[in-house]
């Protein structure tokens, strides 16, 4: 009997988090643990958590995968390249592509019996429609050039875990909104770094809406699908959105974050066509800027989604309110160095 199928046919269940030193899924384990359970980790950074097993790997490497899921019941897959645009599009394709694809392989191959693969609101866009209120039915773009390479590469990952799901290996995606919470290397701190910096501007109307969601919700949404998904069940070969509560403007949203740390806030709205030609202009000079067109269109063209499918098949709601994900956060980012 191989050591993976020993472990499980007995009492202790593992439950393998990949990237589980980021925001998200320092969430799962904490949450996790909480609930008693065995957590091990894979990571390329060293995660800070004395209770969980930690193994510092990179899911491009199978030999590594491999052994960060000996003995594992379940695997939570958050590990992913997120959207830089100083980031080479190799990256997203080793990474989110056939990172993976070997996720996915090895879990075959050891007879690992569920995955929960992270996915993005992203997968959805096309850099010019919005959505709002939007459910699952909502297509992958039709012309898959409008995306950006980020994006891409997660509708791929999705397909490819979803593809994968049948009678001895159940499988689902979440898609999770715009994440913030303890551990965000990227929503928050790269606004209070521009407004640090001065920059006063607002991009768009004011008008557009947005969607958002604690990381500890998202992680909570996470252990109640692989809790809920098995062979036959609802779970089981399905995408979900998942969300916090009230929608709102991207910069609204962000207002009492720097209200709170002492950080004057951007005031100057530029509308959203002109913002979309000066974006197309840095383009055309670098491809590295933070300013580009998808993200003029990320805040200037309503992204909002509803969870109501979560709810229905596997019962998820916020576990922390508005007020509370709010007071986490802050805490969490008075103690960093932006």
């Amino acid at each position: 009997m191989s050591t993976a199928n020993s472990s499980r046919s007995g009492q202790s269940k593992v439950y393998l988090v990949t990237g589980g030193a980021g925001m998200l899924g320092r969430a799962i384990v904490s949450q996790l643990l909480e609930r008693g359970k065995s957590v091990r980790i894979i990571d390329i950074e060293p995660a800070k958590n004395d209770r969980a097993e930690i193994i510092v790997g990179d899911i491009r490497d199978a030999a590594a995968v491999r052994r960060a899921c000996d003995g594992v019941d379940t695997v939570f897959h958050t590990a992913a390249a997120v959207w830089d645009p100083k980031l080479p599009s190799k990256i997203y394709e080793e990474t989110n592509v056939t990172g993976t694809q070997i996720i996915i392989d090895t879990c075959l191959q050891m007879g690992i019996p569920r995955l929960v693969y992270s996915s993005s609101l992203d997968v959805v866009l096309d850099g010019k429609h919005g959505h709002c209120l939007a459910d699952e039915s909502a297509p992958y773009p039709a012309d898959v050039k409008k995306m950006n390479r980020y994006a891409y590469s997660k509708m791929i990952g999705e397909q490819a875990v979803i593809k994968a799901n049948g009678p001895t290996f159940s499988t689902c995606s979440l898609r999770l909104v715009g994440m913030y919470g303890p551990g965000d290397k990227y929503h928050l701190p790269n606004v209070i770094k521009i407004a640090k910096s001065g920059v006063r501007l607002r991009l768009g109307n004011g008008k557009a809406q947005f969607s958002h969601v604690f990381s500890g919700n998202a992680a909570h949404a996470h252990i109640l699908a692989a809790e809920h998904l098995g062979p036959g069940s609802p779970v089981a070969g399905q995408v979900y959105f998942i969300t916090d509560h009230d929608t709102g403007n991207f910069f609204a949203f962000m207002d009492p974050f720097l209200e709170q740390l002492g950080i004057r806030g951007p005031k100057i709205s530029i509308p959203y066509g002109l913002a979309n030609g000066l974006a197309w202009l840095v383009e055309r000079f670098t491809s590295t800027s933070n300013f580009n067109r998808f993200s003029v269109y990320s805040t200037c063209v309503d992204s909002t989604f509803v969870h109501d499918k979560a709810t229905r098949d596997f019962g998820y709601q916020p576990r922390f309110s508005a007020e509370e994900a709010f007071k986490i956060t802050l805490e969490w980012l008075k103690t960093q160095e932006f």
